[in-house]
């Protein structure tokens, strides 16, 4: 197999793999600069003949990765993601976990059942926010929320299923209603089938997700008095539902949980 090692032009470059079931996203960070970003099938990384072109162009464009962490909700996923990234690069790969460094206090039952994606997200959140509480809200495939208070402890979470999932459900379990692809309605109340269904989802979702928010907020101010409370927003389907949050959302990054396994690469490196 081909192996890649070649001086980077413009400093140390860092490559973040988020690998998800059906896509992967690769991030590349060279300092404090805003990443590279670009997605690929995740199907590729059992391809290595195809997963070696793509990072072969990534590496003559922008330089050989010198550090390089995979974050995954996909333990077979991650472990072939990391023997095909170690083989070409000849780097260790950093798989982000619970077993790390972090720079937030984590107490959860079972950590080892911590997705990465939201140990990723809660790192930046604690970076970002740093002296004040945080609530982290991933509108993705799921849709999760994770708090951290002031002094940086993990205070718990909340996770429901996602739009995405929502709409699969109601066309699985029932016979008639179909799968609706889910985006913002042209109005409140449908006035067909779909869009009910995309109605029922997208708006049911922004008043959970916001009334969520506010109870959250209420519990950790009532306990620190007036201890501002930011709000991050992440995920997939956050260009669709942030907007509709309003002044609750402090910050809107697609780009968090990379940022975060970013941040734990350079931390645990």
């Amino acid at each position: 197999m081909q192996n890649f090692r070649s001086e980077s032009p413009a400093g140390l470059v860092r490559l973040v793999a988020d690998i998800g079931n059906t896509n992967t996203t690769l991030a590349l960070f060279v300092g404090d600069a805003e990443p590279l970003v670009e997605s690929v099938p995740s199907a590729m990384f059992a391809d290595s003949a195809a997963m070696c072109e793509v990072l072969a162009d990534l590496s003559r464009k922008h330089g050989t990765p010198h550090a390089i962490a995979i974050c995954s909700v996909v333990p077979a996923a991650a472990a072939a993601g990391a023997a095909l990234l170690e083989s070409l690069f000849s780097v260790p790969v950093l798989t982000i976990g619970s077993h790390l460094k972090l720079p937030f206090q984590f107490d959860y039952d079972n950590r080892a059942t911590f997705g990465a994606d939201r140990l990723a997200l809660c790192a930046w959140s604690r970076h970002l926010f740093e002296g004040k509480a945080v609530i982290a809200v991933d509108i993705g495939t799921a849709i999760t929320f994770d708090v951290l208070d002031a002094s940086g402890a993990y205070r718990g979470g909340l996770i429901m299923p996602g739009l995405d999932m929502m709409s699969g459900a109601l066309h699985a379990r029932t016979a008639q209603l179909p799968q609706v692809r889910i985006d913002k309605p042209a109005s409140l109340l449908g006035r067909s089938t779909e869009e009910c269904i995309r109605s029922g989802i997208f708006w049911g979702a922004v008043k959970q997700i916001s009334g969520l928010i506010e109870a959250i907020r209420a519990d950790l101010t009532g306990e620190s008095g007036a201890s501002p409370v930011e709000v991050i927003v992440t995920g997939g389907n956050s260009r669709i539902i942030a907007s509709e949050l309003g002044a609750v959302v402090s910050i809107i990054d697609k780009f968090a949980v990379l940022r975060g396994s970013d941040l734990l690469l350079r931390m645990n490196s």
